[in-house]
């Protein structure tokens, strides 16, 4: 028992080193204490640290440069509306700092409002250390951007050489890039530590050898480990093969149905197509994301495993960025699971909402085009009936692709539309994680749940459909709840018939048994008219609901049948911004 003892004191020691995006670059120690942070570039050459409270945010650059350091906030990704705030340490080691704004691909202009401000400035043995901070929202609506849960576009840059002066700032050229963070994350940042009784599970990659293809997917099943009794995972975290940590996209957990005895456990590129038994195993477990931290469930909730309702196999399927084409890339990366058989309070439940996939038709060149999925309340009244308290939501995982650019989980009571569970109105595809809720939301009996997606097509020529490849859409929202019951999925597709009232003449041609019903929507010639009007049939048209549970042969009543759209009385009420600093 000593032995064990000591043996997971190690690894609480090392777990913390690896898990998660962990480099072989030391990561610096900060001045201050911080919740977060996260090296903002491939070459590990800046770091940044961060925390919050309700009101303001305070950073702390680490940077290896001797000229200036900049971060910004952009809406986009680009130079265009940015918020910027840069820094230096002169050759008479005076601190310069100032707040500046970005209109265009240029030397950004000097903010007439200063809200950055800095708290400490230092350069030594080439590395820039700046810590500032400024209000979450500034007041300043016309130049800079509020700090929100969505996910930010965080712009940096530096540069080797000084500043000639104050208002000549030189090109910074290559040293320069992007990375997506959700800055107000509620979610842990680092593994907890391992209760003495903690299990360990892996599920690692055995020696993949990437293809030198720019975006390459491998998926691998795994027999899950055979317990003498239920336990309780308690997180997950994420161990990057050590060098490859540029190269490791994303990965994710997914639990295989019990449709099947048993699952092949020879891996396989799938960054076209899934094999068939790859395409049963769509129930997300966890997703990390690079640059997110590790699942931490809360301390009253343990996510159930060795109980009938388990699966006995699962799926990781692993996304990885081959940017510069590499063809000796050999991966073993994976995720750890930690369970304990000490139960906590509350099994904890995991269930997927928002669209089927199987009517997902985005119309090429839409700036904002609406796909929406329903967890109805008939689905909900049937399956909390005998839980009249309902069950408490405390974490969501949002889940689209490419196009995506909103995500919105709405929740609707008797018509009347109460907080948001989830909301980002800046979603990147590139950084799927967790998103612990600040408060637990209570879901009812007669409650209605309404996942709504926003498409971004102007550079598709034609049609984009639902399915599981990055090039094809995706709407969902996976929300982990508790008290878990027999409840795994409460979704919806859009009626086929109400989707072709758009075109009329393909009714007729519905007739042949060898024409796919997709087909006229494919040949259409896409105008205004007709995508506005598909857009409405989106919001608005008869859905088919389904509200299944953990054993898939065992739907509820409701399962399959059509419902018209929820009726919302009383929406929510956008709020509004107000400007203390007029332009």
């Amino acid at each position: 028992m000593d032995r064990l003892k000591a043996l997971l004191l190690l690894l609480q020691l090392l777990v913390p080193l690896i898990a998660g995006l962990k480099s072989t670059t030391p990561v610096p120690k900060p001045r201050g204490e911080y919740t977060h942070g996260t090296w903002l570039d491939k070459a590990e050459k800046y770091y940044l640290f961060w925390r919050f409270d309700q009101k303001s945010i305070t950073f702390e650059s680490h940077v290896r440069a001797r000229g200036y350091v900049a971060i910004g906030l952009s809406p986009k990704g680009g130079m265009e509306g940015s918020d910027i705030a840069i820094g230096w340490v002169d050759s008479k080691g005076e601190s310069v700092f100032q707040d500046r704004y970005s209109v265009a691909q240029e030397m950004p202009r000097l903010d007439e409002s200063q809200d950055w401000h800095l708290l400490f400035a230092e350069e030594k043995d080439g590395v820039t250390v700046l810590q500032y901070t400024r209000k979450l929202d500034t007041g300043d609506c016309h130049r800079d951007n509020v700090i929100t849960e969505d996910t930010m576009r965080v712009i940096w840059a530096y540069s080797d050489v000084d500043p000639v002066s104050p208002n000549k700032i030189a090109y910074h050229h290559s040293l320069r890039g992007v990375k997506s963070l959700v800055l107000l994350s509620s979610a842990e940042a680092q593994p907890r530590p391992y209760p003495d009784d903690a299990i360990l599970w892996n599920f690692f990659n055995p020696n993949v050898t990437v293809l030198p293809q720019r975006k390459f997917y491998w998926c691998q099943h795994f027999r899950v480990p055979i317990t003498n009794g239920k336990l309780h995972i308690t997180q997950y975290s994420t161990i990057v093969t050590p060098r490859n940590e540029p190269y490791v996209h994303h990965m994710g957990l997914y639990a295989c149905p019990k449709v099947l005895s048993r699952y092949s456990l020879e891996g396989h590129d799938c960054s076209e197509e899934r094999t068939k038994e790859g395409n049963e195993c769509l129930h997300v477990m966890t997703v990390w994301t690079i640059g997110s931290g590790p699942t931490v469930f809360p301390e009253h909730v343990g996510i159930p495993m060795g109980t009938d309702a388990d699966p006995l196999y699962v799926m990781m399927e692993t996304h990885f960025d081959n940017f510069d084409l590499r063809s000796d890339l050999v991966d073993k990366s994976g995720i750890q699971v930690v369970l304990t058989p000490t139960l906590r309070q509350y099994d904890g439940g995991l269930l997927r909402t928002g669209e089927l996939g199987m009517t997902i038709l985005v119309p090429p060149h839409a700036a904002l085009f609406p796909i929406i999925g329903v967890c109805q309340a008939d689905c909900t009244s049937e399956v909390l009936r005998s839980h009249p308290e309902g069950v408490r939501v405390f974490s969501a995982i949002p889940h689209a692709h490419l196009m995506a650019r909103t995500m919105t989980t709405r929740h609707i009571r008797d018509g009347v539309e109460l907080e948001n569970i989830m909301r980002d109105d800046h979603y990147d595809f590139n950084l799927q994680e967790v998103r612990m809720l600040k408060e637990e939301r209570v879901v009812l009996p007669g409650d209605d749940i309404i996942v709504e997606c926003g498409y971004n097509s102007l550079d598709r020529t034609n049609i984009s459909v639902g399915g599981r490849a990055s090039t094809e859409e995706m709407c969902q929202s996976y929300l982990f709840y508790y008290p878990r019951l027999n409840w795994s999925y409460c979704e919806s597709s859009l009626s086929v018939p109400h989707m072709l009232m758009v075109f009329p003449e393909a009714l007729s041609r519905m007739r042949d048994p060898n024409l796919e019903w997709m087909q006229p929507f494919k040949e259409a010639n896409w105008t205004d008219t007709m995508t506005e009007q598909l857009a409405t049939v989106s919001r608005m048209g008869e859905r088919i609901i389904r509200c299944g549970t953990t054993v898939e042969e065992a739907p509820y009543s409701v399962q399959w049948q059509p419902r018209l759209f929820p009726m919302v009385t009383k929406p929510l009420q956008s709020k509004t911004k107000h400007c203390s600093i007029q332009p």
